[in-house]
């Protein structure tokens, strides 16, 4: 089933499943990403668990930030994600998050540990401690172009562009290009990138480490999750799913769902 929840001055749709009296688990998307990303894992996971997956502000079929505002920082989803879970009237949950989806759950979950009980990582660094140095090139260059520029060069060429960013036949780009096609959605998403300097700065200000379990998901490569997660907790877990890249969720999801029960 799905809702719409009003979350910190945008509408946010999110999508329910599996038992409401279950223990909760949260799945945040990144980019090209929106909920429909999740298919595979949410249902998977739906045997045994109330599943919650929203698209976050600006993507899929949510609201963008208040007029006026570029308000697509880390902290911005956190305090979306806080309304969200009062609204639904969620206990402490298991939050997982992917690419750009794990930055707006470390967020969270240092703003709001109360309601994070575990911590799941994948594809997504911790901003401020080592993504820049790490990260793809990319993050520089989406973050340091103004509002609108990349929206107005790509969608001519939409599929192709969003195409470059997923790298395996698995990946729903149906559903992404669908997506990111409306006037908006696109500059939306770019809008993370450009708060990744802000999400830095507030993330070094912080200097508590995480209180909860973490857990990092990777492809066979090395997962920069891992790397930047090390500060802010030394024990974290990492779990390696062969025969997956970035995009370890639509590739094996399977693994991907056994690795979040398992812990």
């Amino acid at each position: 089933m799905t809702r719409s929840v009003d979350a910190a001055g945008t509408r946010l749709h999110v999508t329910l499943a599996g038992p409401p009296d279950a223990p909760a688990v949260v799945l945040l998307h990144g980019f090209p990403e929106t909920s429909a990303t999740w298919r595979a894992v949410a249902t998977d996971l739906a045997a045994d668990h109330h599943v919650v997956v929203p698209d976050l502000r600006g993507a899929g079929c949510s609201g963008f930030a208040p007029p006026g505002t570029d308000a697509y920082a880390a902290a911005d989803l956190a305090a979306d994600l806080t309304d969200l879970a009062r609204a639904l009237d969620l206990p402490a949950a298991t939050v997982v998050g992917h690419d750009l989806g794990a930055m707006a759950a470390v967020a969270w979950a240092r703003a709001r540990p109360d309601r994070v009980a575990r911590l799941v990582l994948s594809g997504g660094g911790v901003p401020g401690y080592g993504l820049a140095e790490l990260g793809p090139a990319h993050l520089r260059t989406f973050g340091d172009a103004p509002p609108g520029v990349v929206e107005a060069a790509e969608r001519p060429r939409l599929r192709a562009f969003l195409a470059a960013f997923t790298g395996t036949p698995a990946f729903p780009l149906d559903d992404a290009v669908a997506a990111h096609a409306p006037p908006g959605r696109l500059d939306a998403a770019m809008g993370r990138y450009r708060a990744l300097d802000r999400d830095a700065v507030a993330q070094r200000a912080d200097p508590r480490p995480l209180a909860m379990p973490v857990l990092v998901v990777a492809g066979g490569a090395p997962d920069i999750s891992a790397a930047t997660v090390s500060a802010l907790r030394p024990d974290r877990r990492v779990v390696v799913v062969p025969g997956a890249g970035h995009y370890t969720l639509v590739e094996q999801p399977a693994a991907f769902a056994d690795a979040v029960r398992a812990g």
